[in-house]
């Protein structure tokens, strides 16, 4: 069965269900008929129909009454019916408790089948006796079954049919939706997929098309990532290169050999840094598909750390801090390299002034991590799109950082917005104090 089309599973399961349906049919059907029958004779007939009348000695039969001491109404019943016959049927009626119950006349000869209801009249039992032919009623079966048979099975045919009609409608969009998936492994994915419907297959489709559309923007995003972060390493390499090869002709570019091998270090660790950066984005990556097991973290401590140690980088920066003892569940190198972007990105376009607030919101639900520098704020044109990778952003310079942070934010549900505020630039870092359930959390 594994190994079936989902067309063929759909169409076996209609036809078993209309076969079950027919044995049920042909199964429950004769109890049915011969139920029918015990009750018709259970009720007085308004016109006996002559072929169910027994005949005796010479006088038809439908029906008689009999009483306790085995007279029976009319009179004539009794010469109709031989003695042992008619001691068996006062037997039976004595012994029966039930109003109504069905019989059958124990001579096979005779092979009669008689219902008895007893009623009671002046306080003393009366018994109707009603017959019925077996061979008649056997007959009827059997030709009711035939005709039964038949119609039902002709109807089975035409429910097979229909049901694969039905398949074929049901499967067709899947057929559709799995040759437009493998057009998406072979990466030809500019082809949208058009299945208009509104129930569950259609869902799918739309959730198939909504996938296709975000291959195509990450796909183009990579290749712009590629083409930017070629360009950005060929860059210091040629500077290094050409650096090298002027100080084996005995040419010193900035002058002195002092001077031009300070350049080749600051391209190198210009260099240095964008690969560090460049793996760490990969490891973030990594990090975000392993699901990690978060530990706590107090970001108080972490951040005085990180301000104790950048802020030698600039002495004559004014830094303001306003931490509150905040502890989140989070990997902590994670959280440094977010810390340590944002301060490194607030403290190279600093003026003269630098503030942070770490402090929790009202519903003590999220984080609020405030960064406030008075330099010059961003063209509103690329503040939208700074956090996209090798952007270029004020004078000119492109990074990682904000990439790297965005990135992180995203592993702890959290958002970050860039404004121009107060004479400056913030940069306001939200992120939740509960991780939904499926995360591991220590």
């Amino acid at each position: 069965m594994k190994n079936l089309s989902l067309t063929v599973k759909i169409w076996l399961a209609l036809s078993l269900v209309s076969l079950i349906l027919y044995v049920f049919v042909l199964l429950i059907m004769p109890p049915l008929i011969r139920n029918f029958f015990t009750n018709t004779l259970m009720e007085p007939p308004v016109l006996p129909p002559p072929k169910n009348e027994i005949e005796g000695r010479g006088f038809h039969v439908r029906s008689f009454i009999m009483l306790e001491d085995g007279t029976t109404l009319p009179p004539d019943a009794q010469r109709a019916f031989p003695p042992s016959f008619l001691k068996e049927i006062k037997q039976n009626a004595e012994l029966q408790q039930s109003p109504r119950q069905l019989y059958e006349s124990k001579n096979k000869q005779t092979g009669i089948r008689y219902v008895i209801v007893k009623n009671m009249a002046y306080g003393k039992p009366l018994y109707r006796v009603m017959f019925l032919r077996k061979p008649e009623e056997d007959l009827f079966v059997k030709t009711f079954l035939f005709d039964i048979m038949l119609y039902v099975g002709a109807a089975l045919l035409v429910s097979w049919f229909v049901s694969l009609l039905i398949v074929r409608y049901l499967t067709r969009p899947l057929t559709i939706m799995e040759k437009h998936v493998k057009l998406i492994a072979d990466r030809n994915w500019h082809e949208p997929l058009d299945i208009k419907r509104n129930d569950e297959i259609g869902k799918l489709a739309k959730s198939i098309d909504t996938m296709r559309r975000q291959l195509i923007q990450q796909d183009e995003s990579q290749q712009s990532m590629l083409q930017n972060i070629s360009h950005e390493l060929k860059t210091p390499v040629m500077v290094i290169r050409s650096y090298a090869q002027a100080m084996q002709d005995g040419v010193y570019p900035r002058g002195d050999l002092k001077g031009s091998i300070q350049v080749i270090d600051e391209e190198g660790k210009r260099l240095e840094k964008m690969i560090q950066q460049l793996l760490y984005l990969t490891r973030l990556d990594y990090l975000a598909a392993k699901n990690p097991v978060y530990g706590n973290v107090c970001l108080k401590n972490l951040i005085e750390e990180i301000t104790q140690r950048l802020n030698l980088q600039r002495p004559e920066i004014t830094w303001q801090l306003s931490l509150q003892p905040v502890t989140v569940k989070g990997d902590e190198d994670t959280l440094r390299v977010m810390i340590e972007n944002l301060l490194d990105n607030h403290l190279r376009y600093a003026a003269s002034k630098l503030e942070i607030i770490l402090d929790v919101n009202s519903e003590q639900s999220e984080v609020i991590l405030k960064f406030w520098n008075d330099g010059s704020q961003i063209d509103p044109h690329i503040i939208n799109d700074i956090f996209k990778p090798f952007r270029k952003g004020r004078k000119g310079k492109y990074g990682l950082g904000l990439t790297i942070v965005e990135r992180i934010l995203k592993m702890y549900q959290g958002k970050i917005e860039l404004l121009n505020e107060k004479n400056g630039v913030s940069t306001i870092v939200k992120i939740p104090l509960k991780f939904p359930e499926k995360r591991n959390l220590k």
